[in-house]
C-alpha cells in the first residue's frame, strides 16, 4: 500500500505552508478563548419541568404565550409561600459542579427540612442551597410521604457552583425567565454566582405570581471587602433584572426571595428597596417567630443573630397584601428547625 501524501500547494514553499497551518491553529485557539472569556451566556441553563429536563436552547423561553397586563387578575384568597435555605441539601449521586468536596446531607436533617415545610403546608416553596435534581427529587419524595405533592418544579444550576436555587409548586409554572449566566453589573467579564431563578405560577383561579429567587455571595471569604463588593454588584444586577420585568408587565405581582448574606440595613440591599427605577422599588416583608424575633441565622463565627433571609414584594403585590409589617406570615421555629439548617424558614400569604 502506497503511503498517502498531501498534495503540494503550488507556488508556496514548504516552510511557509507549515507556518500557515500553525497560524490557523493559533487563530482558532484565540477565537475559542475569546468566546469563553468575553462571550455571552453560552453556558447551558439547567432547569427541570415536571420530570423532564428542558433543553438548554429552549430553557429560558416561556412555556405559554406572554400575558397581557389587562389579563392579570386581581387579589384573591391567600396563597401560602415558604422560603428556606436548606443548608447544603446534597444527596448521593448528585453531580459535583465545583472543585470543592461535597457530602450528602444527613438523613435526619433532610427529614427535618421536610417537617418544616409540612408544618406550614405552603402551595409554593422557594429553596436555596439545594444540591440539584437528585436532591430535589429526594425532598419531593419526603414531602409526598407527608401528604404534600408538588408536581411542578424548577431547579436552576450553574456550572462551578454546587448550591442551586429551586422552586416547588402545586400550581402550574406557566412562564420561565430564569437565567443561569447573568453578566454582573459593572463587570461584564464576571457572572452572578448562582444566577436568577424567575418563574411565573398560575393559581387555579387564574391569578399569576412571578416568583424570583437569588442567593448572593457568602460572607465566608479570604477577602471580605471583595465579597462585600461582589454582593453589592449582584444586588444591583438583580435590581436591573427586576426593572426590566416590571417595565414589561407593570401589573404583575412579584415576590422576591433570597439569602442575601446581608442584613436589611446593609447598603447592598438598597438596590432592591430603592430599585433601579422608582417603579421597581421593593418592600421588605417583616415576618417574626413565635417570640416576636426576626432573625433567620445564628452566625457562630461572629456570635450574632442575623436577618440574611428576606422576602420582598413589588408595589402591586404589596398593595394586595396590606400594610407593610401587617401581612400574615412568620418564621418557623419548631424544634425541627435546629436540625434542618442553620437558616430558619420564612413564610407569607400572597393575595
Amino acid at each position: 500500500m502506497s503511503r498517502f501524501r498531501r498534495p503540494r500547494l503550488p507556488g508556496m514553499p514548504k516552510h511557509l505552508r507549515r507556518s500557515d497551518s500553525l497560524l490557523v491553529i493559533l487563530v482558532f485557539i484565540l477565537a475559542a478563548y475569546a468566546m469563553a472569556y468575553f462571550g455571552g451566556d453560552t453556558e447551558p441553563l439547567r432547569l427541570l419541568h415536571g420530570e423532564e429536563p428542558i433543553a438548554a436552547e429552549t430553557a429560558s423561553e416561556t412555556l405559554e404565550p406572554p400575558v397581557s397586563d389587562k389579563d392579570i387578575p386581581g387579589a384573591g384568597a391567600p396563597v401560602r409561600f415558604l422560603m428556606h435555605n436548606t443548608a447544603n441539601y446534597f444527596v448521593a449521586g448528585e453531580q459535583q459542579r465545583s472543585r470543592f468536596p461535597i457530602r450528602p446531607k444527613a438523613l435526619w436533617s433532610r427529614e427535618a427540612v421536610a417537617d418544616i415545610i409540612a408544618h406550614v403546608g405552603p402551595e409554593i416553596v422557594g429553596l436555596i442551597e439545594i444540591g440539584g435534581p437528585h436532591a430535589l427529587a429526594d425532598l419531593r419524595q419526603r414531602l409526598a410521604e407527608r401528604g404534600l405533592h408538588y408536581p411542578y418544579f424548577r431547579v436552576l444550576i450553574r456550572q462551578g457552583e454546587d448550591r442551586a436555587l429551586a422552586l416547588l409548586s402545586r400550581h402550574p409554572i406557566v412562564q420561565d425567565n430564569s437565567r443561569a449566566n447573568v453578566k454582573l453589573y459593572g463587570d461584564h467579564r464576571r457572572r452572578m454566582l448562582r444566577g436568577i431563578l424567575d418563574v411565573t405560577v398560575r393559581h387555579a383561579d387564574g391569578r399569576l405570581f412571578r416568583i424570583i429567587g437569588a442567593h448572593l455571595k457568602s460572607r465566608v471569604s479570604d477577602d471580605p471587602a471583595a465579597a462585600n463588593a461582589l454582593r453589592s454588584k449582584e444586588a444591583q444586577t438583580l435590581a436591573l433584572h427586576l426593572r426590566e420585568a416590571m417595565q414589561r408587565h407593570p401589573n404583575m405581582p412579584i415576590l422576591v426571595y433570597g439569602d442575601w448574606n446581608d442584613g436589611p440595613a446593609d447598603t447592598s440591599l438598597a438596590a432592591l428597596t430603592q430599585g433601579a427605577a422608582s417603579f421597581s422599588a421593593l418592600t421588605r416583608l417583616k415576618p417574626v417567630d413565635s417570640r416576636g424575633e426576626s432573625w433567620t441565622l445564628y452566625y457562630k463565627g461572629g456570635n450574632e443573630y442575623c436577618t440574611f433571609d428576606q422576602l420582598y414584594v413589588n408595589k402591586v403585590l404589596g398593595g394586595r397584601m396590606g400594610r407593610t409589617g401587617r401581612q400574615k406570615g412568620g418564621i418557623v421555629d419548631i424544634p425541627a428547625a435546629a436540625n434542618a439548617s442553620d437558616h430558619r424558614a420564612l413564610w407569607c400569604e400572597l393575595r
